[in-house]
């Protein structure tokens, strides 16, 4: 079983979720005591309105959903902990609450929880009509393989995570990994056309508002920032990642049962 696709009313919530703590940020420039209590309130804020629209607008039950948003704090957090605090390859500049465990505020690791949930609900979003993601890729041949596109997504995630660690300050390997394994995903995994359109929206508008939280915000500092702030392998890094994790949070939905949605039959 799969999600089912979000309506205009959820979706404008956990937008209005993420742009609230974005302004936020952006008008206390981080201020730590301000942002620790705002981010709890608008995950609380937005979970409670969200059950409140009707079942046939939102993509998932309750339970199903409580899941998925732990999953999407749990791996934003974690990335951006070990991006950031092992491996150094940006910096936060605004107060953190978690002394020597880490340079991030603890609201901006719960904040991640709202970036992804919103991500998936874009991927989930009814006006955009994108198809849920087949099981076949191609490996010079078209082969139905779940378990093989699997393999591909979280390959790409892990070798691109690992290139970075390495490369983050070099004017063209810190991008390149991420150009060619965006190339792989659209051919191995045969993308379709709407897909792709979301992807690159994604990568304008990520990009766009991790500009402002730099440059009014002053949230955070990348090396090689040539966009506003932001470096290329981030512009990229926003299409690949969107792309791997509404995926992939689909399929454990999925696994689990947590809609009633028809299987696909692709």
């Amino acid at each position: 079983m799969t999600p089912r696709p979000t309506g205009d009313r959820a979706f404008a919530i956990d937008a209005a979720a993420v742009a609230v703590v974005a302004i936020a940020a952006c008008a206390t420039g981080g201020r730590l005591a301000t942002m620790s209590i705002l981010v709890p309130a608008v995950i609380v804020a937005r979970f409670a309105a969200w059950l409140a629209v009707p079942r046939a607008d939102r993509d998932l039950d309750a339970l199903p959903e409580v899941m998925v948003f732990t999953l999407a704090t749990a791996l934003g957090a974690v990335n951006d902990w070990n991006t950031v605090s092992r491996h150094g390859v940006y910096a936060y500049t605004v107060p953190s609450d978690l002394g020597a465990l880490s340079p991030i505020p603890s609201w901006m690791l719960l904040y991640w929880g709202l970036i992804l949930r919103f991500v998936l609900t874009v991927f989930h979003y009814r006006r955009l009509a994108i198809p849920r993601a087949p099981d076949r890729v191609w490996l010079g041949a078209s082969i139905r393989s779940a378990p093989a596109r699997i393999a591909i997504l979280l390959g790409l995630a892990v070798l691109t995570r690992q290139a970075i660690y390495r490369w983050f300050d070099r004017p063209v390997a810190s991008w390149l990994p991420f150009a060619l394994a965006l190339g792989v995903a659209a051919v191995a995994l045969r993308l379709d056309r709407v897909r792709l359109r979301v992807l690159a929206i994604v990568m304008i508008v990520g990009p766009a508002v991790e500009a402002i939280l730099i440059g009014v915000g002053h949230l955070h500092a990348y090396h090689l920032g040539w966009f506003a702030g932001v470096p290329l392998w981030i512009v990229l890094w926003w299409g690949l990642a969107a792309l791997i994790w509404a995926e992939l949070a689909d399929r454990l939905v999925a696994l689990g049962g947590g809609s009633d949605a028809p299987p696909s039959r692709a």
